[in-house]
């Protein structure tokens, strides 16, 4: 029978920080025949005891990027107010019985925490692995700009319009994935039909305007995105809006991916929906030089997807 490595992590966005835990708890665990987990939450603990969190991935994409570092299975759990609850030693000990007491090792990143009121740390749980003979390895931080990559930071950087960083600390281009939805398809009246994408509870950029990569249906297509509200045509509420350049494609109801490769420009209100449709011509020829650019990383991303 094998036995497990465990990955203790979140793992929102699968970050370089990310990726190097979870290859590392693969290598412990392929090089003796076992199984590596991921053991992570459905929901993150701050939306249970915060209120409501935008992710930087979707569970689905998440599971996808920690099998790409070598990660054989990814257990999610609900992160309860009884879960919550648990001591770190009540925790550990339910780790070891839902693993059949075959926990080979376990690794976590330096600042990981766990049990009622983050009692739980790296140093904790070397203990606590001597007493259920497992083994413990905590990883040092893995750096991005000489500080920490973590998760708030990608978000951060997004939420600052700074694809560019976000994309170089998760290796790949930051994606929003969702069911495209009816709209009031303003787009179409200025000869640029744009798909409005439903993204949930994921991040979004800051408002503006970027050159993307839309993925449907096993393809990928250049794109230009606008999030934001709309404002030369009387938006009120903030929008992914996609439109696939040199492309009319039937999206409605379909699920796609909206890969975001560079900034563009800030949203703007323009004086006329004439003076808006120009502009979108100029953004969509941007747009288009960007995905010729990064094709490499786009077609990446595709066969993961």
């Amino acid at each position: 029978m094998k036995d497990y490595v465990l990955a203790l992590g979140m793992f929102d966005g699968v970050h370089i920080g990310h990726r190097a835990l979870l290859t590392r708890a693969a290598e412990l665990a392929h090089e003796n025949g076992d199984t590596a987990v991921a053991f992570t939450f459905q929901n993150h603990p701050r939306e249970l005891l915060c209120g409501a969190f935008d992710f930087v991935s979707t569970p689905a994409l998440r599971e996808k990027l920690c099998r790409s570092c070598g990660i054989d299975r990814v257990d999610a759990v609900p992160f309860t107010h009884a879960f919550s609850e648990q001591s770190p030693d009540a925790f550990v000990r339910a780790l070891f019985k839902r693993y059949n007491e075959r926990i080979a090792a376990i690794v976590c990143g330096y600042d990981f925490r766990f049990g009622k009121g983050a009692e739980g740390d790296g140093r904790m749980l070397s203990a606590l692995g001597k007493a259920y003979g497992f083994s413990v390895e905590i990883l040092l931080p893995v750096l991005y700009g000489g500080e920490p990559c973590s998760s708030t930071r990608v978000r951060a950087a997004l939420q600052n319009g700074d694809v560019d960083a976000a994309n170089e600390m998760l290796l790949r281009p930051f994606a929003i994935e969702g069911t495209v939805v009816h709209d009031r398809a303003l787009g179409r009246t200025l000869g640029f039909p744009t798909a409005n994408v439903d993204y949930g509870k994921q991040v979004l950029p800051k408002e503006g305007v970027y050159a993307t990569a839309l993925l449907f249906d096993g393809e990928a297509y250049a794109a230009v995105t606008n999030v934001g509200s709309n404002p030369t045509v009387g938006g009120t509420k903030r929008t992914v809006e996609t439109h696939v350049i040199g492309r009319e494609l039937d999206l409605y109801g379909a699920e796609v991916a909206v890969l975001f490769l560079r900034r563009l420009r800030d949203e703007v209100r323009f004086v006329s929906k004439e003076a808006l449709a120009k502009q979108i011509g100029a953004d969509a020829e941007a747009a288009k030089k960007v995905f010729e650019e990064t094709e490499k990383s786009v077609y990446k991303f595709l066969k993961l997807w």
